[in-house]
């Protein structure tokens, strides 16, 4: 099921899992339907859709493409820039082998300590970068396979 305003995907099986609607005390009516409450935003998400419904999914599914892209782009700032720092930490480790010191690495100088600051800063932006990068083309695809479905009216809540 999906949210039809934010268009969040809700696994119904995971949430009867965790808390059942389902109680032997209350008699359940055939023609009863089920509604959950939307994590996100908090509307009510229920199967069969009218048009009007349909629409606003498909207005929040481009939205959400939208900040996947934002996502997907910052990801890959945060790249460029890490391996750019990556770069620069490497030159600075082989400045710190002196010609002094027979090129041993010496640890007490200025280029060691840019080296370490250098590379644990590109760590952490080619990981979150790369994080970045995943999440974008993950939420990219999904909703565009929403809007696939959508345009074909080949979608069922």
């Amino acid at each position: 099921m999906y949210c039809p305003h934010c268009a969040k995907k809700i696994d119904e099986s995971k949430i009867e899992a965790k808390s059942s609607s389902y109680s032997p005390d209350v008699e359940i009516a055939e023609d009863a339907t089920l509604n959950y409450v939307c994590p996100r935003c908090g509307h009510l998400i229920h199967a069969g859709l009218d048009e009007a419904e349909v629409k606003s999914l498909s207005q929040a599914a481009h939205a959400q493409i939208q900040r996947a892209r934002n996502s997907f782009a910052s990801g890959m700032g945060m790249l460029s820039i890490g391996g750019i720092a990556l770069i620069l930490s490497i030159l600075f480790f082989f400045l710190a082998k002196k010609p002094t010191n027979q090129y041993q690495l010496v640890v007490e100088c200025a280029e060691f300590y840019v080296f370490v600051v250098l590379l644990v800063a590109s760590v952490i932006l080619l990981c979150a970068g790369a994080t970045f990068v995943c999440l974008g083309i993950a939420k990219k695809r999904s909703n565009s396979r929403l809007l696939k479905d959508i345009n074909n009216r080949t979608f069922v809540q």
